[in-house]
This record gives C-alpha cells, structure tokens and sequence, in this order.
C-alpha cells in the first residue's frame, strides 16, 4: 500500500469523533483530513482535501448525505459508522454505493481494517453488518422497490466462478482476494438478483446472458 490513507471523519457525535481521531493518528498507515463537524460542509470539505476514505455516522438522512459524497468525489469510498446497523440501512447505502459498514462498538482494529479495504475499493462488513447480510439473504429480503441489476467487472468475474462451482476459498486464490472479500461480494451479487443461494445466481446469470454453459 501506498503512502498514507486520507481519511475523513463525518461524524456529528463530537466525543465519538474525537476519540476515533485519537485512536486511528496512532497508525501510520492512515492520515486524517478535515476539521469540520456539521454535515452542512462535509461535501465542500471532501472536495477540497480529497479523503480516500469517509467514515460516515447513521443518520436518518445520511444515504442521501452518501448519495451527495459521492457526486462530488466519484472515487471516495464511503464506509458508515453506526451503534445499531438494520437490514433496510444496508440496503439503502448497497444501492447508493456505501463500500463499508462498521459498529461503533467495534475494535480499533476492526474500523482500520475497514478502511484499509474500502481504499482498495472493496467491501468490508464487519461482524454485525454480517449477521444482518446473512439475514438478508436467507429471508430474500428486499427494499419496496425493485432495484435493476448491474454488476462491477469484478462481480461478473466472480459469478462466471460461481457458474463454474467454484468455491469461495478457489475464487479468492484465483483472483488474489481473500475469502472474506469474496464472500461480501457474493452475498450483494445475491442480494442484487434476489438469490438465496449460489444457485439462484447460477440461474440468473443463465437466463441473462451473464454465463454460458460450454
């Protein structure tokens, strides 16, 4: 990696902020950007200190907050910070383009890790969003609205796997990710085409035109 990660805090809660910023200025690996706290300037302040990263507090606008980040700076990635993470947060913040989901009762440890995995622009859940994603997909839970189907380059690799049966473990060596990371990208590949296992994918990608069988 790269130099340093800028990272940005967009937290309204002061204390919680100021504890973060305390606890994250002890790695090296990462450098803090920015000084405001009201959301009201976030977007001007991303722009002009560029953060690779912004941790983002649960707010109840806060995927329209995401939505406007990310207008501004395309190539941020956003990972939300939050005491209580629902089904219906994830959802919203998967479809706006949120990277990463982290609990504010999670270790120091877990919140770098986070960060350090969305500046490679890939998906991080940490131990609580996890269990929501596995409640996700076993319940096929889904927003009101139907959300259209579209894939990153490297989802479409990762179903043409999948399609091949290969298992997360092979996925990973293949495409020199870990297992962790392959299975956050399965699980919103399930929720995308309304899957509850590796086979409604398979299915999915058939009757598209995603995968065809040899």
């Amino acid at each position: 990696m790269r130099g340093s990660i800028k990272v940005f805090i967009a937290d309204n809660q002061l204390m919680y902020k100021v504890g973060l910023k305390t606890v994250l200025k002890s790695y090296s690996s990462l450098s803090l950007v920015g000084n405001d706290q009201y959301k009201e300037s976030w977007s001007e302040d991303i722009v002009k200190y560029g953060p690779d990263v912004v941790l983002i507090d649960l707010e109840e606008d806060t995927p329209a907050v995401a939505k406007s980040i990310l207008q501004v700076a395309p190539n941020t990635s956003i990972v939300l910070l939050s005491y209580i993470i629902t089904n219906e947060t994830i959802l919203h913040l998967l479809d706006v383009g949120a990277m990463g989901f982290v609990s504010k009762h999670a270790d120091p440890t877990e919140i770098v890790e986070a960060i350090e995995t969305a500046y490679l622009q890939k998906p991080f859940f940490c131990k609580i969003s996890s269990v929501c994603l596995t409640n996700i997909v076993s319940k096929n839970y889904q927003l009101p609205h139907k959300i259209t189907a579209s894939f990153t380059e490297r989802e479409i690799q990762i179903i043409e796997r999948i399609c091949n049966e290969r298992t997360s473990k092979e996925i990973a060596n293949e495409l020199h990710l870990s297992k962790r990371t392959v299975e956050g990208h399965r699980t919103r590949i399930m929720y995308k085409v309304g899957a509850k296992c590796s086979a409604g994918i398979i299915t999915y990608a058939l009757l598209n035109g995603i995968y065809q069988r040899t």
